[in-house]
């Protein structure tokens, strides 16, 4: 059994309770054929000492489902900072019926899962944040973080304090309000009871997280300057809200790296691509109406639609396509890994980021964006906060309006002068690198726990 710290976890004493240990690879870096994180420590952000984690000990309540998918996870912790020398826990429900369990993804980072389905496995993960609370309590953490979590929130906060730990918001997204809107949305089928519990969570937590939880926490990490920006309107103070837009790997999006898919119907055609989910929130139709005069006005074009597509929402789109003339033109790849998937984006004329200006998106940072212009692509993209600010900062895409008509005359814009457009298209990468890579956010995050933790980075 490994060791965590200066305690170790008994599989006996946790197998009575129902609780199951197992230990999982730690990330597979050779997938995409790059090096390890611990090799590449040498970047800037590591060489200066700002993302020293000097052995810190970080718990981390999240919101997040187990097994997380979310980049801003997986990367900016799981792997930037924990290379940089933090060792965190993460506390988190599982996302499908199953046991409570400790998962020890290395000797560095593990996972107490909070089982679901039976009974067993909820008493058990009621045995598991009793544990966590007594570690906080001893001060065996110096940083309690809780992220997206509205309500449980407080009861970190309060651990905490008691503990004389700092503690950490992390708001990657308006949680509550997405809550509310899905109570009121008839559109969706959700019983009335569940209706109701939803109405009656948005109540309680948004005092305690607006005039509790946040005003009493030492620092708050924000998705964007738009959310910092709410949340001053609030009436929280300014200086201790950190903006951490979603941002990649440069390592791993590097089109230096990364071979260009032979998929044979792309051949001599002009292709468009969107990266992300289809559902119809995110207003794809638009794009494929755009396709269709596109192609009216000369471009023999297709439209490369990359990821998993839900049946109804591919037929709907399909129904969009016939009726621009354009359903030979669709791709649908499905998911694929990463790898094969940049293969398309290399391929790409023209990358498209629609994003719909709703009230919960605006705060938000379209993640497809920063992949686009890492891999080195030009982009569409319509006005909204974040996306207009990165290609106005960087040059590296246009900004058009959320129409058919607005994105059609950008993208014609871009096929008609292809050498423009890869020289526009080039700006892309040295600025993510600059900007919206992990390595530097995992500096900037690194530079915050250490004066929170009154620690100067050697």
């Amino acid at each position: 059994m490994k060791e965590y710290g200066e305690h170790h976890l008994g599989e006996g004493q946790f197998a009575e309770l129902g609780i199951k240990v197992e230990a999982v690879p730690k990330w597979a870096a050779h997938e995409l054929g790059v090096p390890d994180p611990i090799a590449v420590l040498s970047n800037r952000a590591v060489r200066n000492g700002g993302a020293s984690g000097a052995n810190r000990r970080l718990i981390c309540a999240a919101k997040d489902r187990y097994p997380t998918f979310r980049v801003d996870l997986t990367e900016l912790f799981s792997r930037w900072l924990v290379s940089a020398g933090y060792r965190i826990d993460w506390l988190m429900a599982r996302g499908a019926p199953g046991p409570s369990e400790i998962v020890i993804a290395s000797p560095e980072e593990r996972t107490f899962v909070l089982g679901s389905g039976s009974i067993r496995a909820r008493l058990a993960g009621l045995h598991l944040i009793l544990r966590i609370a007594v570690a906080i309590l001893r001060g065996e953490y110096d940083i309690v973080q809780a992220r997206d979590r509205s309500t449980s929130s407080v009861l970190f906060l309060l651990l905490a304090k008691l503990a004389g730990r700092p503690f950490v918001y992390w708001m990657s997204f308006p949680m509550l309000e997405a809550t509310l809107e899905r109570a009121r949305d008839a559109r969706e089928y959700i019983p009335t009871w569940r209706r109701v519990m939803m109405r009656a969570y948005v109540i309680v937590g948004k005092p305690l997280l607006y005039r509790f939880v946040l005003p009493a926490a030492d620092h708050i990490f924000a998705q964007s300057a738009r959310m910092k920006a709410a949340l001053v309107q609030r009436g929280i103070a300014a200086q201790k809200i950190t903006p951490v837009p979603m941002a990649v790997s440069v390592d791993r999006y590097n089109p230096s790296t990364i071979p260009t898919t032979d998929d044979r119907r792309l051949d001599g055609r002009d292709v468009l691509l969107y990266m992300g989910t289809c559902a119809p929130v995110r207003r794809v139709d638009i794009i494929i109406r755009a396709l269709g005069a596109v192609v009216r006005n000369g471009h023999d074009a297709v439209l490369v639609l990359l990821g998993d597509t839900r049946p109804a929402d591919r037929d709907a789109l399909c129904e969009v396509a016939i009726e621009e003339g354009v359903s030979d033109r669709l791709i649908f790849t499905g998911h694929l890994p990463l790898a094969q998937a940049l293969s398309y984006v290399r391929r790409a004329d023209v990358c498209l980021s629609p994003c719909a200006p709703h009230p919960l998106l605006v705060v938000g940072t379209p993640t497809k964006l920063v992949e686009y212009l890492a891999m080195g692509r030009p982009v569409v993209a319509n006005d909204h906060p974040d996306q207009r600010e990165i290609l106005e900062a960087s040059g590296a895409g246009l900004i058009t309006d959320l129409s058919s008509q607005g994105f059609a005359e950008a993208i014609a814009i871009l096929l008609s002068d292809k050498a423009a457009a890869e020289s526009m298209a080039a700006r892309g990468p040295p600025w993510i690198a600059a900007y919206r890579s992990y390595s530097v956010h995992a500096e900037l995050v690194s530079s915050v726990y250490s004066k929170l933790t009154r620690v100067t980075p050697p």
